[in-house]
């Protein structure tokens, strides 16, 4: 949270993802659009959202023309710094010496703004900002269409634990509609807030409802579970399922279906067990066979190479498991 005073008086604005409401999350979604448009600057991005958090209206500041008003909003939006991520040439090449705190704040602030020794370089490259699409909540717990309400799956972290409602077939389903065109948005959010037992036939047939959704609010609903699919395999245990130079050899994303029926083949359940399995349960499952496979090629003294050639990992995360 961004924290200030006015008038002796405590305030704060959410400054991470997890802290949002699902008003302010819609908000950020809908001024990105304007942003792609080349409408809005990343700068007023976060002024609004500041403005949004508190129940201010930046049009009456700006009619305002108070200096000390407008140079304390522009402030507050400097410190949001959860919306974007900055990248530079190369894959940011030109931080790879930076420590690992420098890194981060090179990647959130602005080389402008950069107190830095390598700031003013970095404001003569190429750079881009990117929405920072990693991130473990649900921001969208129900959507409402002709008043009928529709609850979405369900995220947890707490404890230091994290489940989530999700079956491993509609896992599978969803991801395979990410980054699709804007028609298969309606599927892609069925498929989501799908309740009772999920089957792929009644979550098309939902889809046609869901087609009355606004285009806002699907295009938020893809990049929370966008977003989601990023940090479980970026941030937690799961990242090895995608390990390595060649995804297409991995479990998760090249036979995600095959992966999950050879479950049934392995006495975990029929067919119709297996599509209904958890989610965290299913991946943990896939992580299981995958670090026994490896193990299992190293006690063959198979070369470390021909390892990674069949499953796809990295040789030095191989020999990690080994």
């Amino acid at each position: 949270m961004i924290e200030f005073c006015v008038h002796q008086e405590k305030f704060a604005v959410p400054n991470a993802w997890e802290e949002l409401t699902p008003e302010l999350f819609e908000g950020i979604m809908g001024d990105m659009d304007l942003v792609t448009k080349g409408k809005l600057s990343p700068g007023m991005l976060q002024i609004k959202h500041v403005c949004r958090a508190m129940g201010w209206n930046p049009r009456s500041l700006a009619r305002a023309k108070d200096e000390d008003t407008l140079s304390n909003l522009a402030w507050l939006g400097e410190q949001v710094d959860f919306i974007f991520r900055i990248t530079y040439p190369d894959q940011d090449a030109a931080l790879q010496d930076l420590s690992k705190d420098d890194f981060i704040k090179a990647k959130k602030t602005p080389p402008e703004r950069l107190d830095l020794p390598i700031a003013r370089y970095l404001s003569k490259l190429d750079y881009k900002f990117v929405l920072n699409s990693c991130f473990c909540v649900q921001l969208i717990p129900y959507v409402s269409i002709q008043g009928k309400l529709y609850p979405g799956y369900s995220i947890d972290t707490g404890f230091n634990q994290l489940t989530c409602s999700l079956t491993a077939l509609q896992f599978i389903e969803a991801r395979s509609l990410l980054g699709c065109n804007k028609e298969m948005l309606p599927l892609l959010a069925a498929i989501l807030y799908h309740s009772g037992p999920y089957d792929s036939e009644s979550a098309h047939t939902l889809a046609k409802s869901f087609e009355r959704l606004s285009s806002e609010t699907l295009q938020s609903i893809a990049f929370n579970f966008s977003s989601f699919v990023n940090y479980l395999f970026s941030k937690t245990q799961f990242q090895i399922l995608v390990a390595g130079e060649s995804e297409k050899k991995s479990l998760i994303t090249t036979g995600a279906l095959e992966s999950l029926y050879n479950l049934s083949n392995d006495g975990l359940g029929d067919i119709s067990t297996v599509e209904q399995m958890n989610l965290i349960k299913y991946l943990t499952i896939l992580r299981k066979k995958l670090i026994e496979a490896v193990q299992s090629m190293g006690s063959a003294e198979m070369p470390v190479v021909d390892i990674a050639k069949n499953t796809g990992l990295p040789i030095s995360l191989i020999k990690q498991i080994i």
